[in-house]
């Protein structure tokens, strides 16, 4: 943007006007870079700018050319303070020359230039208001969709390589079989009492099963409590070993496990088949489709209370701890301060997915300044971006949960204003007076 105002030499009254109308023109810009800083205040990573003037003049004949180039410039290095927003995909950078790398096209234009608006071109914004849209991608309030590193069964390359859009839509985790159950019980009763609890196992195909565990407290062993365990498998099930109260496929091995305490309500022993052991036997159960469960069992150390124990007062307690998973669908992602990208599923698990490596610049003042805080790299001037995982020196960390809040500060501003205004008014002053006394010296010659 250029503008061009003509004058005589400095010794006339019409040089005079000229040059005040440079200086108006010069103060009215001015005026409209702090409205605009004023205004974006408020605004998430709102950056500050500033028109700059160069006046060249080309002299021919005592004649004289004022050209004003209109530089308008953004101070875009910086990082504003991180602002708790309760919204847990809304990230704030916390590198000062540091981007996230998201796609377009770009909202608005540009102050200068315009450049690609593919849906596939790459830009760059500190504005990190990201939710989910319908298809399950993260993008910003503007739209454009946040780009992130993926990672390949888990693992992140080691520098930041085949960037993307951070698309969950597509997401689910696998199913995983149960291959330990951990009890920690504290059992109690009379000869004959039982206590029973449902437990849900997964087998071989990661599909839930109800097992039916039932304690039964047995006569004394040499003055000692003693209960038996036994397991009742879902119907159409097959045994093979111990615990079986179902229908076990060898009828002369297959029966409760018996437990034996000690003096302290520790287990003393495991007895399976007549064979007592220091260790429980592990539970082998084919369900129906020939889906295997076969699970170590963590009744307890023999000599130590961290499992199954005998209480002497209150009621008997049962918790069992299962592991293994069904098939779980996308619910949620979360992130860490180093930009690490977790998925999680409606079964509970989590697993990592990614990474994000957000673009730096040589000067990151040079870029591009496009619409609502994003911009475009300007070779020539920022330089090319260069990727990093975030946690790295030169990437800098991410505030979760936060928007960075904009880097302009409200008093200078104000009084820049008020400034700018003064100057505006006196401008305008000039222009009147010189202005007056050329028609009252045009009046005179006629």
């Amino acid at each position: 943007m250029s503008d061009i105002v003509s004058r005589f030499d400095s010794t006339t009254l019409m040089g005079a006007l000229g040059r005040d109308a440079v200086a108006l023109n010069n103060v009215a810009k001015a005026t409209n870079d702090v409205a605009h800083n004023l205004a974006a205040e408020q605004t998430i990573a709102g950056r500050p700018r500033n028109t700059f003037q160069d006046v060249y003049y080309s002299h021919s004949g005592g004649e004289a050319a004022g050209y004003v180039e209109n530089d308008v410039r953004y101070y875009i290095r910086g990082a504003g303070a991180p602002v708790d927003s309760q919204v847990k995909t809304h990230l704030s950078l916390l590198g000062d020359a540091s981007f996230f790398a998201v796609q377009g096209p770009p909202p608005g234009g540009t102050d200068d230039t315009t450049p690609p608006t593919s849906s596939s071109t790459q830009y760059f914004t500190r504005v990190g208001t990201f939710n989910f849209n319908a298809s399950n991608q993260l993008q910003n309030h503007f739209g454009m969709k946040l780009m992130y590193v993926p990672a390949v069964n888990g693992v992140l390359p080691a520098t930041p390589s085949g960037m993307e859009v951070l698309d969950c839509s597509s997401l689910s985790s696998t199913s995983t079989k149960t291959s330990e159950i951990t009890f920690k019980c504290g059992l109690i009763g009379n000869v004959g009492d039982s206590l029973t609890r449902a437990i849900t196992v997964y087998d071989s195909s990661g599909t839930p099963r109800t097992l039916n565990y039932v304690f039964k407290r047995l006569a004394d062993v040499n003055n000692c409590q003693a209960w038996s365990l036994e397991i009742q498998a879902p119907s159409g099930s097959t045994v093979s070993g111990a615990y079986s109260a179902g229908s076990p496929s060898n009828t002369n091995a297959a029966g409760p496990v018996t437990i034996q305490f000690d003096s302290n309500g520790c287990p003393a022993s495991y007895t399976y088949n007549l064979v007592s052991s220091s260790t429980p036997p592990n539970l082998s159960i084919t369900c129906p489709g020939n889906a295997i469960i076969s699970t170590a069992m963590n009744l307890g150390t023999v000599g130590k209370a961290d499992g199954v124990v005998r209480i002497t007062g209150g009621q008997s307690r049962l918790q069992v701890i299962v592991d293994g998973n069904p098939s779980g669908q996308f619910s949620g992602v979360n992130f860490d301060e180093n930009g690490r990208i977790y998925a999680s599923f409606d079964n509970g698990q989590n697993s990592l997915i990614g990474a994000l490596a957000v673009g730096t610049f040589n000067n990151p003042d040079g870029l591009m300044m496009l619409d609502s805080g994003v911009y475009a790299p300007n070779p020539s001037i920022s330089g090319s971006p260069t990727f990093s995982y975030l946690g790295t020196p030169q990437a800098g960390n991410v505030a979760v949960g936060a928007l960075e809040s904009s880097t302009i500060e409200t008093i200078p501003n104000m009084a820049k204003m008020i400034e700018r205004q003064q100057q505006f008014n006196n401008m305008v002053t000039v222009f009147s007076t010189i202005n007056d006394l050329m028609e009252q010296l045009n009046n005179l010659d006629t």
